[in-house]
């Protein structure tokens, strides 16, 4: 033993005290591994757990004698490492970790197994506290972008486990309500029925007047256009966002709040008008071109209002982005607004304060059904208004279809409902158990993972001591296993009601991840704004002096008809400057592809590239002419003018607070206003260079340059175009 020890050195001590806590560590994850097997294992195979953790705490008994002995033996020739040994030693005895260890031993005995794992997880976490210690390991730091990747993870996970809850609170709700659910189905099936009756005559209709004109296919389309609107009101009943059907199938009837119930104009001839008059103002429609004058009317009429989602009537017009009436508005057919939102994911009161909408609830049966029936719908009103009974007849039918499939899963989800056993909350208490599982393993990811430091203005810079969201996910777990409990005991009022507070932690964890990330691409943009600055100005300083010494390089030649040697290797020097500053270009270039969100700026800093190549060209020629000077110039304007768009993009984001975006996507690096400007700034240099290559062109020795000089501006002038189309497109 001793002159074993005499032959440790304060590497080998290190790494036998890190094999001694690997050892250790891994007997504990067998350990709490097999806590989970030991609940449906026999007793003695639970007795054997403790004896293996009273086997581990022996492990680490010993281990901590070592630390003291071998400390001692190496303390003259390594004092520090001695010196850690001994802090390690008293870092184990201050945390209790044997004593610990003892107690899971207990609990393990006891088949207290709940209580057990919560003290084996402290273990753990002590150990591995030891083991950077003792290796001198610092906590793991992560780059803003790595730290972005993560959290995108964890509200990814953390989305799906709310989907999951969601279903969860659908299940316990209808178990709980078994005769008022299959009641409300019972509701939504003659509904649909009726709607699929509907739809059956407008196809009949429809396939009867193929050959109508306009007037009476506009008729038909305004009957589809009723339907497309209890379509989708019957949509809006089975996600849950309006409760608006008698049990006979019929629709309760919505306040109209002292709105006229259906302001139409009758007949063809205000629609011919109204969409005349339409024309003069708007042009003509897409739709309808060939036909008669009377079709393209009222095709051009149909084709504006429809991208809104209304027809031609002035009913249709009031009814909002998804073609579904206003506020208020009751007849006939004619139902309230939905109160989704554009999107149909959510109702405006479930936003959160960022004002990102909250995750849409996962879809019921027959709801995308549904939804896809309106647009197959939809489309067919836009087929009969432009004139095309035969395309339209072809929606029609496509619609019929997703309303029967709707139908199918309907009646299943009714017979599955009146058909749920007896026992069935003891059954959803398992599955709440199990999601509620899911959930604490998004903690232990988040607990585990690398820890963010705070903001420049966020505290002392030490690592945050939880990632975002992460006390919410604790929560809504701690909500999960009560509602599993209350389940577990036929409480169901109770556990829905912890199934609802284990939904809004998990809302409120999404909001807390995606507030921090829009933080993180906000001081990311900042920061990749700074970078292209600084390079931009380093590039216009070296430019400034290149340009200079080209113009004095010219006068001397002007002035004395030739140059000298010594001017000639200075050319060649101003030549590899442009390819220099042509390289400071690339990585400019390189950090706006990277980032993606840029549709001006990369294409001019290419373009800057190939003018300095082609300074360095002209250079390398020893030329340094008027055209020489003019090409180094542009450059030179170029350079500032991305320097002015940065600075002001800084300054936007400063008055705005950052861009915003709730951390739902990647926010964009300029606005499109900046890249707008910029694209002003280039067309109106193009005029300039365009007006100086005309002056240049009377020199009979530039005839040849100043034309493949306009060549190219030609095409300037054309990748302006497509770039101003481009963000206008994205706009």
């Amino acid at each position: 033993m001793n002159s074993t020890t005499k032959k440790l050195t304060g590497q080998h001590v290190r790494k036998s005290l890190r094999m001694w806590c690997g050892v250790s560590l891994w007997l504990l994850v067998l350990t709490t591994g097999a806590v989970g097997l030991a609940e449906d294992g026999a007793r003695d195979q639970r007795t054997e757990l403790g004896v293996r953790q009273k086997l581990v705490q022996r492990k680490m008994v010993e281990l901590e004698a070592k630390f003291t002995i071998v400390a001692e033996r190496i303390r003259e020739k390594d004092p520090k490492r001695a010196d850690l040994l001994i802090k390690t030693y008293q870092q184990s005895k201050e945390l209790s970790l044997t004593k610990k260890m003892d107690q899971v031993s207990a609990l393990l005995n006891s088949q207290r197994y709940d209580q057990a794992d919560r003290e084996l997880s402290e273990v753990v976490e002590i150990l591995e506290s030891l083991i950077r210690m003792l290796t001198n390991e610092k906590e793991k730091s992560i780059s803003a972008k790595e730290e972005i990747a993560m959290l995108e993870e964890f509200k990814k996970n953390v989305e799906n486990q709310l989907q999951e809850q969601r279903k969860q609170t659908r299940a316990t709700e209808q178990a709980a309500n078994k005769e008022q659910a299959a009641e409300q189905i019972g509701a939504q099936i003659k509904a649909l029925n009726k709607l699929i009756e509907s739809q059956k005559q407008i196809v009949k209709e429809t396939a009867e007047n193929k050959d109508a004109n306009l007037k009476k296919l506009d008729k038909i389309a305004d009957k589809q256009f009723e339907l497309r609107k209890q379509t989708d009101q019957l949509k809006n009943n089975l996600s849950g966002d309006q409760e608006n059907l008698n049990p006979d199938g019929s629709f309760k009837p919505q306040p109209n709040n002292g709105q006229p119930a259906d302001s139409r104009p009758q007949g063809g001839e205000g629609k011919e008008r109204e969409g005349k008059e339409r024309e003069g103002k708007e042009g003509e429609g897409k739709e309808g071109e060939g036909n008669s004058g009377e079709a393209k009317n009222g095709a051009a009429e149909k084709g504006k209002l429809e991208s809104k989602g209304g027809k031609s009537s002035d009913n249709r017009s009031k009814g909002g982005a998804e073609g579904k009436p206003s506020e208020g508005e009751s007849s006939e057919g004619a139902f309230a607004e939905s109160p989704q939102s554009p999107e149909g994911q959510s109702p405006p009161e479930a936003q959160r304060k960022s004002g990102s909408p909250s995750p849409p609830h996962p879809p019921k049966p027959g709801e995308k059904s549904l939804e896809k029936s309106a647009e197959h719908q939809q489309r067919a009103e836009e087929k009969l208004g432009s004139g095309k009974p035969a395309d339209a007849k072809a929606q029609q039918e496509k619609a019929l279809d997703e309303l029967e499939k709707a139908l199918s899963e309907l009646e299943k989800e009714k017979r599955r409902i009146e058909s749920l056993p007896p026992e069935i909350l003891e059954q959803l208490a398992k599955e709440q158990r199990r999601n509620r599982d899911k959930t604490m393993d998004i903690v232990q990811a988040m607990e585990k993972a690398p820890k963010p430091k705070p903001s420049e203005d966020g505290g002392d810079g030490q690592p945050q001591p939880q990632q975002p969201g992460q006390q919410e996910m604790q929560q809504a777990g701690a909500a999960q296993k009560k509602a599993a409990d209350d389940m577990q005991q036929n409480d169901s009022e109770s556990a829905q009601q912890q199934q609802k507070q284990a939904e809004q932690k998990m809302e409120e964890a999404i909001e807390e991840i995606e507030d921090r990330l829009s933080q993180l691409r906000e001081e990311t943009n900042e920061e990749k704004l700074a970078r292209l600055e600084a390079r931009f100005r380093e590039m216009l300083d070296r430019q400034n002096v290149a340009s200079v010494m080209t113009i004095e390089i010219e006068d001397k030649r002007a002035n004395l008809g030739q140059i000298r040697l010594r001017d000639q290797l200075l050319i060649l020097r101003l030549a590899t400057e442009e390819l220099e500053i042509r390289e400071l270009g690339q990585q400019a270039y390189d950090l706006l592809l990277e980032d993606g969100t840029s549709i001006v700026f990369p294409e001019v800093v290419q373009d800057l590239r190939v003018d300095l190549e082609s300074a360095a060209e002209l250079l390398q020629a020893e030329r340094t002419d008027p055209y020489t000077q003019l090409v180094q110039k542009e450059v030179e304007t170029t350079i500032q003018d991305l320097i002015d768009a940065l600075k002001e993009a800084k300054q936007e984001g400063k008055k705005s607070g950052g861009g915003g975006g709730g951390g739902g996507g990647k926010q964009p690096l300029l606005k499109k206003s900046a890249e707008l400007k910029i694209l002003r700034m280039r067309q109106r240099r193009l005029n300039r260079r365009t007006k100086k290559l005309e002056i240049m062109r009377e020199q009979p020795a530039m005839v040849d340059v100043v034309e493949k000089e306009i060549g190219d501006a030609a095409t300037m002038q054309k990748k302006i175009l497509e770039m101003t189309d481009n963000i206008l497109r994205k706009q």
